[in-house]
């Protein structure tokens, strides 16, 4: 026991020695200060973007290419195939040029996502979603199923072959109201070493 309180002493007085060496050396401590000051300022900005856009991931960083437009052919292209010519003749014209995020998205560019009631997501929008194994996934609806409790998405990157599996409803984060070219580089530096 009495040593246990001698290390005690020992840790206590390292610590207030660390201390007085921070406050005493000028550069170390206005660094500190910066840092703290812009971790503040982060989660404020953060927490204000997630109660104007009512959802958690309010930014997010694109990292991969399943949604970037190589040209315009590629595009006009993909929404000629199968699925989105059935829907289209089922339920009306929906001409593509009225799709918003027409550009695509980069590797590297932020988007900013708003928090949405399922019922108002509409073919054509650009959601995130989380999928089976937990990662947030960015691509344009291409079909909505169901109703209610049974609403369901088919969603596919515009740069894809193919469709992705139907997801349910409650796993969408929210809709992408717009994007931020190259501003996502520094999230996925950080975010990767």
């Amino acid at each position: 026991m009495r040593e246990l309180k001698k290390l005690g002493r020992k840790l206590e007085g390292s610590c207030k020695s660390a201390g007085r060496w921070i406050v005493k050396n000028d550069v170390l401590h206005e660094l500190l200060s910066f840092l703290l000051v812009l971790g503040a300022v982060y989660l404020g900005v953060m927490g204000g973007l997630m109660v104007i856009l009512t959802t958690g991931t309010p930014l997010r960083s694109v990292v991969s290419d399943s949604m970037k437009h190589y040209d315009n052919y590629t595009w006009r292209r993909a929404y000629e195939q199968i699925e989105f010519r059935r829907y289209a003749y089922e339920n009306g014209s929906i001409p593509t040029e009225n799709f918003p995020l027409q550009g695509g998205f980069e590797r590297g560019d932020l988007l900013v996502i708003r928090g949405v009631d399922p019922k108002e997501i509409k073919i054509g929008d650009v959601i995130v979603y989380e999928d089976q194994a937990g990662r947030l996934i960015v691509h344009r609806v291409w079909d909505k199923r169901g109703a209610g409790e049974n609403l369901t998405f088919v969603t596919k990157g515009d740069a894809n072959p193919g469709t992705d599996p139907p997801i349910r409803a409650e796993r969408v984060m929210g809709k992408v109201v717009a994007s931020i070219p190259k501003l996502g580089w520094f999230s996925i530096w950080w975010r990767t070493g």
